[in-house]
């Protein structure tokens, strides 16, 4: 039976550095900023490639981190299935999240249970180029028939 790791304290797992030459969309990070404060938040940043919804993303993580040490921060890449699981492999990882090591565990049921513990405090996750919803279908709440919100 696999020991309990101590966990880490909350971190910002960003795969970027932060754009020392970001201009500040005040009003737009503002309000990401503030829709993401309120409980069970969703915010989407919607737009045509390029027009810099990741670096806005991106800003966003780090200030949540700046202001708000106490936050997890996470960045998942979900533009296939593989990229996504290897994310959530990436997080289980960095939570020390029991099972996390075990190959065969189903790492997004354990990193979904992980999240939705209120014990282990406020947590902001990225899905990065989620462009395509099928690729998100393996995410416990989900499945290719319903596309409604199980308040997961």
């Amino acid at each position: 039976s696999e020991r309990p790791e101590t966990p880490p304290q909350p971190s910002c797992f960003v795969p970027f550095r932060r754009d020392p030459d970001f201009v500040a969309r005040g009003t737009l990070l503002d309000q990401i900023r503030e829709r993401c404060t309120a409980p069970a938040s969703r915010v989407a940043l919607v737009g045509l490639g390029g027009v810099g919804k990741s670096q806005l993303a991106i800003e966003n993580c780090y200030r949540t981190a700046e202001q708000s040490p106490e936050t997890w921060v996470f960045w998942v890449h979900a533009s296939n299935t593989a990229r996504l699981e290897q994310s959530f492999r990436e997080i289980a990882e960095q939570v020390k999240v029991r099972g996390h090591k075990d190959p065969q565990a189903d790492v997004f049921k354990l990193v979904h249970d992980w999240l939705r513990n209120k014990q282990n405090g406020r947590w902001l996750l990225v899905l990065d180029n989620a462009d395509d919803a099928t690729v998100l279908s393996p995410l416990p709440g989900n499945s290719k028939t319903s596309s409604e919100d199980n308040g997961a």
